[in-house]
């Protein structure tokens, strides 16, 4: 038989459920309202009804009314957890972090994380979020500062998160730097510890990014202060310096409007590198001191080189600057002779300014019986006499006056009481660099003094600063030399022509102010006469 059709069956006394012996099958629909099972029935798909009266359930069963009772193993979303109007919402556990702790969980379970405001599941080790947070950068305070590293960013917005990460957007190229150190403060508060950033990349934008890659960024939001700026003029810091002898002081300089300290360096290698076409000098990085000794040059050279002043926080700003190295040492500079001098205003590089004045010691117990301070035209007969003996091209005084002299007396009386001077001194000296030394000559008549005719004496002196009417112009002295300390060794010998040629090398003539100056001085009856005829300096490796 494969089909009935029967409103009822019933057993054989019609007055209970029949037995089947070897089972039913019933296809499509059927309703009962009581079955008994002596083994199980599957119903439709997933549904389990064992003998027991208990089912399984595999799948999705959506109950729209109805009751279970017993035991019922099922992957059951019902009408309690699933929103079935339009919402279509699903309601899932929520609570903080620390509430996952001790809670059995297996993989793939969901939950809202009422702390992070983030929906998160299990991987089988670990909660992980659902999508990423979305922090937010609403301003910075600073907003500028000098560059350097250590200084620390208040970041302002919401929804940060413990170990977020900043880094600092460079708006000229894009590189990002990490910032020294993050401390979470709130969700709603950072503080960034900057690196060292140069303005070459300013401005720079501020970069958050959460634990879970959740990311945000306030562009151009931070200036990295200023660069160096030279207060050294660009172009040549020296020209007319001979070959092989000790540079002239040279400083170079900059300055940071942020207060940081600079430091010098070369971007070039031409300054302090070795070898052809090279200098050989040194740079001080600190004060921006050039030191050394000028190169070997065969003919006239300029060196041009690039210097770069450099910040605490590497900000860096080039200058270019150059060096004039000539073949030869300038020519002997005769700034003294005869009875006229080698006027500076006029020859415009070297020489006296403000020629020569003269002066004693005005003193109450002088007495001087003989004060002569008078030029005379003629009348020198030592080495270096005449325009004809001075090369072309070196620096003297008019031609035809270097035969002339200024004629000195100091002279005192029985009254004299005190010490007593006359002489004369120069205007500011201006020498050239390379010159290291200087020759004084003179005609000596007379030593006399106090009864004695080698009592007196005559003194030479450099000074930095000068009085008229003071015993020996009492200025400040940088070097005095008298009768006996004279190189031509004569000790006190008179009516004889005179010679001093003494060292001038450590004596810096451009930075600071020299004068020279010469007198004799005596006491009781002095009759100290003498002539000073020539005042010259030069390169002793050159020579006169």
């Amino acid at each position: 038989m494969s089909r009935i059709r029967a409103n009822l069956i019933t057993n054989q006394s019609a007055d209970g459920a029949p037995t089947v012996q070897n089972g039913i099958v019933v296809s499509g629909f059927t309703t009962s309202t009581n079955v008994s099972i002596a083994q199980s029935v599957t119903v439709g798909t997933g549904v389990t009804i064992e003998s027991s009266g208990q089912a399984s359930y595999t799948g999705i069963v959506t109950a729209t009314g109805g009751s279970f009772s017993g035991n019922v193993t099922a992957n059951i979303i019902d009408s309690s957890t699933v929103d079935s109007s339009g919402l279509k919402t699903l309601n899932i556990p929520s609570g903080n972090t620390s509430q996952r702790i001790g809670v059995s969980t297996a993989t793939g379970n969901l939950r809202y994380n009422t702390q992070t405001e983030q929906v998160e599941y299990y991987n089988g080790t670990a909660w992980k979020n659902i999508g990423a947070s979305q922090p937010l950068v609403n301003n910075i305070t600073p907003s500028t500062f000098n560059g350097t590293a250590g200084v620390s960013i208040t970041i302002i917005g919401n929804n940060f998160v413990s170990g977020a990460n900043v880094h600092f957007i460079s708006s000229a190229n894009g590189a990002a730097t990490a910032a020294g150190s993050v401390t979470f403060n709130s969700a709603t508060q950072l503080t960034a510890v900057t690196p060292a950033l140069t303005t070459a990349g300013e401005p720079y934008g501020v970069r958050v990014t959460n634990p879970d890659g959740g990311v945000t960024l306030l562009d151009g939001a931070l200036d990295a202060g200023s660069a160096p700026n030279w207060t050294t003029s660009a172009g040549s810091l020296g020209s007319g310096i001979v070959k092989n002898t000790t540079m002239p002081s040279v400083t170079v300089a900059a300055s940071d409007a942020d207060g940081q300290a600079v430091a010098y360096s070369e971007s070039t290698d031409v300054l302090t590198g070795s070898g052809s076409g090279k200098m050989g000098l040194s740079l001080n990085s600190s004060s921006g001191a050039i030191t050394g000794t000028a190169p070997n040059v065969s003919s006239d050279t300029t060196f041009n080189f690039t210097l770069v002043a450099t910040d605490t926080a590497s900000n860096a700003t080039s200058r270019n600057f150059s060096f004039g190295i000539i073949n030869v040492h300038p020519p002997v500079e005769y700034l003294y002779g005869g009875d006229v001098t080698c006027d500076y205003s006029t020859h415009g590089t070297y020489g006296i300014s403000g020629g020569v004045a003269f002066g004693y010691y005005n003193h109450g117990g002088g007495h001087y019986s003989d004060t002569t301070r008078q030029s005379r035209g003629s009348g020198f007969s030592g080495d270096y006499t005449g325009a004809s003996s001075i090369a072309a091209d070196h620096t003297h005084t008019a031609d035809g006056d270097e035969d002339g002299y200024y004629d000195l007396h100091c002279g005192g009386s029985g009254s004299t009481s005190v010490g007593i001077t006359v002489g004369m001194y120069t205007g500011r000296l201006y020498v050239p660099s390379t010159h290291d030394r200087m020759r004084v000559e003179m005609y000596v008549n007379s030593f006399a003094s106090n009864q004695g005719s080698n009592n007196g004496n005559v003194t030479h002196r450099l000074y930095t600063s000068v009085s008229q009417y003071a015993w020996g112009f009492n200025g400040t002295g940088v070097t005095s030399r008298n009768k006996n300390d004279w190189s031509d060794n004569a000790g006190g010998t008179f009516s004889a022509s005179r010679y001093d040629v003494f060292d001038i090398s450590s004596i810096n003539f451009a930075s600071t102010a020299h004068y020279w100056g010469i007198y004799g001085n005596g006491g009781q009856y002095s009759g100290v006469q003498f002539e000073v005829y020539r005042l010259v300096t030069y390169n002793s490796t050159t020579g006169l």
